[in-house]
This record gives C-alpha cells, structure tokens and sequence, in this order.
C-alpha cells in the first residue's frame, strides 16, 4: 500500500527547480605527513585505522549515543530531472535508545512556501506536510500500539534507506548511518578536510573529516529488489547505487558526525554514444548537508504537538502493516 505521506511529493518535486547554494566549502586532500596524523588522531581511542565500515558502525553507536544533538540542514534532491532545494534543522534528545527527534523543513515551490515538520515524542509521532498545491495534511502514529505490535511479530524488511522514508520516526540520524552500514559496503576512509566561511562572514574555518563511498552489498540488494544485484542499471531509476559520506574527524565537537550524506545513481550507458566516449558521470538524487552543529540544551516542549482542530489521520495501521508485516493492532 503506498502512502501520500511516506515522501516528498512528486508534484512538489517537479514544481520547484531552484538554484543550489549547498554549503559553499572546499574540500582538499591532504599529503602524507598529514594522513598519517589523521590516522594517529584516529588511533587515540583505536589502536590501529579501522575499515571504512567500523567507521561507519561507530558512527551510528555515536550518534545513538549522544544526549542531545541539533544542526541546521541544507538538502537537494533531484527527482525525475527536477530540482528541489530546501533547508530546516534536526533536533535529538535523550539519552536511550528511544529519542526525542524533530525534523523542520522548509523550501520553494513556485511561488508558495512548503513546510515539512515531523516530531517523534515519546508515545506519539506527527508529520505535518504544507507543500501546494496538495492540500496541508497532519498523521499520527501511536508508538506505544506500533512497540506493542512489533514485540509480537517477525520484523518486516528493513525500510531503505533514503533520507525520505521514514528516518525520524525510526530513530533519526543514528537510524539512517546504521541504514547505511547495514546495506552498503564502503570503501577504505581517506583524510581530508573542509574549508567554510565562519558565521563572521571573514575568518576560514577548517574541519577535518573522513570520506568515504559505499556500493550495495549484493545479498541486500537482492533483498531490497528481488532483482539480480549485478546488473544495477536494472534498478529503479530513483535507487541509488553509490553513497558518499563526510565524518567528522575531530573530537571537538562530535566524534563521526556525518556532516554530508549523497546519493548518487550511475546512468544507463548511452547506446549511440561513440566507443571511445567517456562513461556517464553519476547523477546525484539527493544530498543532505548539516551544520552549526552543538551539544547545546534543548527542551523537551520542542518534541509536543498539539493538533487543535486540525483534520488528525491515524497511521498506526499502515506502519504496523508496513514495519512489522501485520496488518492487526495489538
């Protein structure tokens, strides 16, 4: 069953084609006295470089791990040859498993302003979509009915793992990093760093970070799409097959943030294209940027709703279906 709610619209998505202003940074790649200090930095609390997934897993156990995080977001999407540019903020709070997350974001489309805001407390979840021309609509997940159905049932499938579907009620960006680990299989972590303008707007800012890319692991592949995992121009054309992603590679403020996930979908050859023509570049499907990160206090009022008169939809019923294979309410 397919939901309105569970994405960006596609309407929105063709009626808003915006020019980019992601980040303005510069990344540069370092020499080798410096990789070496990268990975002597890395060795504080590793006793030798762990592989590009060990990063990634510790990513997430971070994440998880973290009391309160909240950073302000920059996203493009390109869907079908359109361009969407938005940006919001994230906010986690809590110290188990359990978080208290909200989502805010905001982008153009055409001439109206389109809002998208998700809170996950701690019984209930709300997504409030506001993107013209549909109409604003406000659902609802009960997490105390959705907990108790899944501690009953088999787990179903695991969601994929675009930005789109369904992160901040599965557990934000501790859910999303474990996604990726858990589907792709990345390449060796290379140092590097990322130059940005200072909120002064004068002095150069310089974070270090890890990079690195991941391809699908085949048997999650396989899993994902019953399709077979060797021809992926076989794939949906809005699937991706590579992610690029930016940790953070520094104590100062979070270890293994990741400052940038992209999602990239390598194209069909061109058939007429001559032999000796170069091969297709990838076509990004969707970047998601964060920044002005900080372990600053946030109050728990930030994660309650209060609907009033608002037109409410349950989806208990669907997520219980569409996360637990049971279509029964227990």
């Amino acid at each position: 069953m397919k939901h309105a709610l569970r994405s960006l619209t596609a309407a929105a998505i063709a009626a808003s084609i915006a020019s980019a202003g992601l980040f303005g940074i510069e990344a540069r790649g370092q020499g080798t006295g410096n990789r070496q200090q990268a990975n002597s930095e890395f060795r504080v609390q590793n006793s030798e470089l762990p592989t590009a997934s060990q990063i990634v897993a510790e990513a997430a156990k971070r994440l998880a791990a973290e009391p309160a995080i909240s950073a302000e977001m920059r996203y493009r999407i390109d869907a079908f040859g359109h361009e969407l540019v938005g940006t919001g903020s994230y906010l986690q709070f809590g110290p188990g498993a359990e978080k208290l997350l909200r989502l805010d974001l905001k982008m153009q489309v055409g001439d109206k302003l389109a809002t998208i805001q998700e809170i996950r407390g701690a019984d209930a979840y709300w997504v409030r979509r506001d993107v013209p021309p549909t109409p604003a609509s406000l659902g609802y997940v009960d997490l105390r009915q959705l907990r108790k159905s899944a501690a009953t049932t088999t787990p179903a499938a695991p969601p994929t793992v675009m930005p789109q579907d369904d992160w901040i009620m599965l557990g934000g960006l501790a859910r999303l990093v474990a996604a990726l680990d858990q589907n792709f299989a990345f390449d060796t972590p290379k140092a590097d760093e990322i130059r940005f303008t200072a909120a002064d707007g004068k002095s150069v800012v310089r974070l270090p970070i890890w990079t690195t890319s991941g391809t699908w692991k085949p048997d999650r592949l396989a899993t994902l799409t019953d399709r077979d995992p060797k021809k992926p121009a076989s794939l949906p054309e809005q699937l991706p097959d590579r992610v690029d992603l930016v940790l953070g590679r520094t104590d100062d403020v979070l270890p293994l943030f990741p400052y940038r996930i992209s999602y990239f979908r390598t194209p069909k050859p061109d058939k007429h294209a001559p032999p000796d023509a170069p091969p297709p570049s990838p076509r990004e499907l969707l970047t998601l940027e964060l920044f002005n990160v900080s372990r600053k206090p946030i109050e728990e009022r930030e994660f309650q709703y209060q609907p009033g008169d608002q037109d409410v939809k349950n989806l208990t019923p669907y997520y219980v279906q569409r996360l637990t294979g049971d279509s029964k309410l227990r």
